[in-house]
C-alpha cells in the first residue's frame, strides 16, 4: 500500500484486509485500530514485540554505569527511550555522521524515574545526553538538539554569524515543535490510545487535542508547501526535520487523517527512505505500529496498542 492511499483513508477506517484467523489479541487490537474504543489490555498478554536494536555503525549500546566513562568510541552518550522524543538523539547523529554510544532507560523498569537519571533531569524525562569530554549532562530534546548542533558546528543549525536568518528560523521552529507539535501530539495520543485503551474515553480531550495536533501538522504542510521541500526549509536537511519527524510521522497513531496534507505525505516518505532516519528509528529500537502502514502489519499495531498502554497508569480522580 501506497503512503498517498494509506492516508487518504481515515487512520481509524477498517483496514482493507484483515489477517487470516486472527487470534484474539490481533482481533482485540483491530477493533481498538478501527474505533479507538475502550478494551481490557489483557488480550494482548499473548502478544510480543521485539525490542531488538537496529544495526547503525556508528551506534554503540553501553550500560548507564558505563555512561560518564571516557570512551574511545565517541564523547557523547545518549540516554534513550523508543519514544517520538528519544529518537531524535539517534537521527541526528546519524544524520551528522557521529559516532555515539546510548544507553535504554527502561520504562518497563521505571527507570526514568530512578535516583540516578532524576540527577540528570529532574523532570524524569528522556532523552538526556551526556557530554565526557565538557563532563556536563543536558536534558529535554530541543535543548539537547541545539547543544549538540552547536558544538559540533553543524550546518543543521547555521551558526548566527554564518546565516543569522535561518539561524533564527531553525530556533523558531524548534521551540514550535518541543512547545506545540509535541505535546498537542503526545495528549492525542495519550487520550486516544492509553486512556481509551484502559477505558477511560475522554470525548472532549480526545476532541480537544486532536484538533490542535491536525492544526500543527497542517502548519508543517504549509511550510512544506511554501518551501517546496523536500526538507521544511527547502533543499537542505536542518535539526528541525530531525525535531518534528517522529511526531509528525505518528499520525496514525494519534488517529489524525493526514489524508489531504499531500506535501507533509511527500516529505514523511523522503525521511522515512532516508538512511539516517530510517536507522535512527531503530535505535535502540523501532516501534512501526506508532506509524502505521505500509511501515506496520496490522500484527504489529494490535501489539503495540497494549503493550504501550500497560506503560501508563491513570491517575486517580
Amino acid at each position: 500500500m501506497s503512503l498517498e492511499a494509506f492516508s487518504s483513508r481515515s487512520v481509524c477506517a477498517a483496514p482493507a484486509k484483515l489477517l487470516p484467523k486472527p487470534s484474539r489479541a490481533v482481533a482485540c487490537g483491530l477493533l481498538l485500530v478501527l474505533n479507538c474504543c475502550c478494551i481490557s489490555s489483557v488480550c494482548f498478554a499473548s502478544m510480543s514485540i521485539a525490542r531488538t536494536p537496529g544495526a547503525s555503525k556508528l551506534a554503540r549500546q553501553i550500560t548507564f554505569e558505563e555512561a560518564w566513562k571516557s570512551s574511545a568510541h565517541s564523547r557523547f552518550c545518549c540516554l534513550i527511550y523508543a519514544t517520538q522524543n528519544g529518537w531524535k538523539l539517534p537521527i541526528l547523529f546519524e544524520e551528522l555522521h557521529y559516532p555515539y554510544d546510548w544507553c535504554l532507560v527502561d520504562f518497563g523498569k521505571n527507570e526514568q524515574k530512578s535516583t540516578e537519571f532524576l540527577r540528570i533531569n529532574p523532570n524524569g524525562r528522556i532523552p538526556a545526553l551526556i557530554d565526557r569530554e565538557s563532563n556536563v549532562a543536558v536534558a529535554e530534546s530541543g535543548a539537547i538538539l541545539e547543544y549538540v548542533c552547536d558544538t559540533l558546528k553543524s550546518n543543521l543549525l547555521p551558526s548566527k554569524e554564518a546565516n543569522l536568518e535561518k539561524h533564527l528560523q531553525c530556533k523558531q521552529w524548534l521551540y514550535w515543535q518541543v512547545s506545540a507539535l509535541g505535546p498537542m501530539m503526545g495528549q492525542s495520543m495519550y487520550f486516544n490510545r492509553i486512556a481509551a485503551t484502559k477505558g477511560e474515553k475522554d470525548s472532549f480531550s480526545i476532541a480537544r487535542f486532536s484538533k490542535e495536533a491536525e492544526r500543527c501538522l497542517q502548519m508543517l504542510d504549509d511550510q512544506l508547501a511554501e518551501s517546496k521541500g523536500p526538507f521544511l526549509f527547502g533543499d537542505e536537511v536542518s535539526v528541525v526535520d530531525v525535531a518534528c519527524f517522529a511526531y509528525a510521522a505518528s499520525a496514525y497513531w494519534a488517529c489524525i487523517d493526514i489524508g489531504s496534507m499531500l506535501n507533509l505525505q511527500a516529505w514523511l516518505q523522503h525521511l522515512h527512505e532516508r538512511p539516517s532516519f530510517k536507522t535512527g528509528l531503530t535505535i535502540p529500537f523501532a516501534r512501526p505500529a506508532f506509524f502505521g502502514p505500509p511501515w506496520a502489519t496490522e500484527a504489529d499495531v494490535a501489539a503495540e496498542i497494549g503493550a504501550n498502554a500497560a506503560q501508563f497508569t491513570i491517575p486517580q480522580k
